[in-house]
């Protein structure tokens, strides 16, 4: 197909979807009225809807730009990327100073009140698609701690364009919640307009110590449910939490509770106005995690994380008491489990495992996390090397029913590669799965991979893309470049990508944490670049 027919073709796409637009406009005897954008029930709501879906089409792959956040002498850690229908990026991080925007430091609804370079706050902000300007940017308080997991505060979209967090805060509750806060570390859920102003937002508080801070997600519904997922912590043997979340009603299941320090997974679900509907727990008769969550289609939810025995009776688990990564596919309407799936190695030797983050494609959903020791039918296999933890790359497909389609692993026989999740991203336009993560700290490259492998890359913690055919799951090409030159001690200017996604039929737009290795203070880089220039 020619340029210039395709570029017709968009255009043509583009009109109609306008034209249609405005119909239903017309047909209304009535203007655009976007006073009420988040009641489901009325014409606004629709109107900004499929507003944003036009304003979706209009893409294009040459835009370049970038957004910096933190001034690099404290620690700064990205955590969630949302891109918008219409366009715009949502982006949340913990920032240990005052953010400077548009000339101004303090946030649209509330400001760093925290002690510089000590205290860390979560801040969100969004980023205009076109501009790359930040167009608003709010705090949400302190953080209940500093980590680097990029669901931490993570982030959803409503139907409608506005936005959901979920997160965990500690310290002084900020005023207008639905809900006050009972203890000093809470969870915060939010939900805020494309402008910026919170709709609303409320604090959930259980008994201290009895919630792992750091492992949680969320998702929303096509009802606008927000589904939240957080780790449970059992407080005594044969004690069974039956009160869960204080301000739901009693979980419908109450975890199982059978020893003291035991991790099980809470799962609460507030509608679309911030009120509690229901709760129960997923019991394990061991510890198992959530790390990641995905809605899927069909009113299904994936959680992916990692466990060390069988859950909701669901048996197949290849190691007993030793960590492997499971897929729990959810029904969203019913709250019940469906089916699990343990993913790793059977020999108790291996004792590393977990799905970390998954991405939606067309027919499917893509994960990835690490793993030691082989398992299935792998297209590429583990690799091994004789020391240290064993750890590979995994990746992982499931179909949208949740059954497991392929897996394979990216390692070295020659050192092990870091814990850090890799970067996935899913491109429709070239059915592509786009992979960006670190380098082995030794500097050598991948093994099995040389007739694929480009790029002149040399020492420790190189920037390596990883292209795979999302289809078949074959591995495409791998790229390697030099993220750091001071070698004698390993020190300087560190890249790490946190999150990458398809902004424009193979445009990336990325989410980067760089820091000032060995140190830890640095700054976040949000950018974008015409998809020629990628590796």
């Amino acid at each position: 197909m020619s340029i210039f027919k395709f570029n017709q073709e968009a255009l043509t796409i583009k009109t109609s979807v306008l034209i249609f637009i405005l119909s239903l406009t017309s047909l209304n005897n009535c203007k655009l009225d976007l006073n009420n954008p988040s009641d489901s029930n009325s014409k606004s709501y629709f109107e900004t809807a499929a507003m944003n879906a036009y304003l979706r089409t209009i893409c294009s792959p040459f835009v370049r730009g970038n957004v910096r956040i933190g001034s690099g002498n404290y620690l700064v850690l990205p955590q969630s990327l949302l891109s918008l229908k219409n366009g715009n990026y949502i982006i949340t991080a913990s920032v240990s100073e005052p953010i400077l925007w548009s000339g101004r430091s303090d946030g649209i609804n509330h400001s760093y009140t925290g002690v510089i370079g000590t205290d860390p706050f979560i801040v969100i902000f969004q980023v205009n698609g076109r501009t790359f300007e930040i167009d608003w940017l709010d705090y949400l308080g302190p953080a209940a701690t500093t980590t680097a997991n990029s669901f931490f505060s993570s982030l959803s979209e409503f139907s409608n364009g506005e936005i959901g967090i979920f997160t965990q805060v500690t310290g002084t509750e900020q005023p207008g919640a639905i809900s006050g806060k009972l203890n000093s570390d809470s969870f915060m859920v939010a939900r805020y307009s494309p402008s910026g102003s919170r709709v609303w937002f409320t604090y959930l508080d259980m008994s201290i110590g009895t919630f792992n801070i750091d492992k949680i997600a969320h998702i929303v519904d096509s009802k606008e449910q927000m589904h939240l997922f957080y780790t449970s912590i059992g407080t005594a043997a044969n004690t069974p939490n039956t009160v869960g979340i204080t301000e739901f009603p009693a979980p419908t299941i109450a975890s199982n509770g059978v020893f003291a320090g035991q991790k099980e997974i809470g799962w609460a679900i507030l509608n679309g106005n911030g009120n509690p509907q229901r709760q129960r727990f997923l019991r394990g008769v061991s510890d198992f995690e959530v790390i990641s969550a995905i809605y899927t289609k069909n009113d299904t939810i994936l959680l992916g994380g990692s466990a060390l025995n069988q859950i909701e009776n669901f048996s197949g688990h290849p190691a007993i008491n030793q960590p492997r990564g499971f897929s729990a596919f959810l029904s969203s309407n019913t709250q019940d489990v469906i089916k699990i799936n343990y993913l790793g190695s059977s020999d108790p030797t291996f004792t590393v495992g977990k799905l970390e983050a998954m991405k939606l494609g067309y027919d499917g959903i893509y994960g990835t996390g690490v793993a030691a020791g082989s398992y299935g039918f792998p297209i590429h296999d583990y690799q091994f090397y004789p020391a240290g933890n064993f750890r590979n790359y995994s990746f992982v497909k499931f179909d949208l029913n949740g059954n497991l389609l392929w897996n394979q692993f990216l390692g070295s026989s020659t050192t092990n590669v870091i814990d850090l999740v890799p970067a996935l991203s899913y491109i429709s336009y070239f059915d592509e799965i786009r992979v960006k993560l670190l380098g082995t700290e030794a500097g050598t490259r991948m093994t099995g991979l040389d007739s694929i492998s480009y790029g002149s890359g040399i020492n420790p913690y190189q920037d390596v893309t990883l292209r795979i055919n999302g289809r078949v799951g074959r591995y495409e090409s791998i790229r390697y470049e030099t993220n750091i030159l001071v070698t004698n001690p390993v020190s300087g200017l560190v890249g790490l990508n946190v999150d990458i996604q398809d902004a424009c039929n193979g445009r990336m737009v990325s989410l980067k944490r760089f820091l000032y290795f060995p140190a830890t203070n640095g700054y976040l880089e949000f950018s974008t670049k015409p998809p020629m220039e990628e590796p």
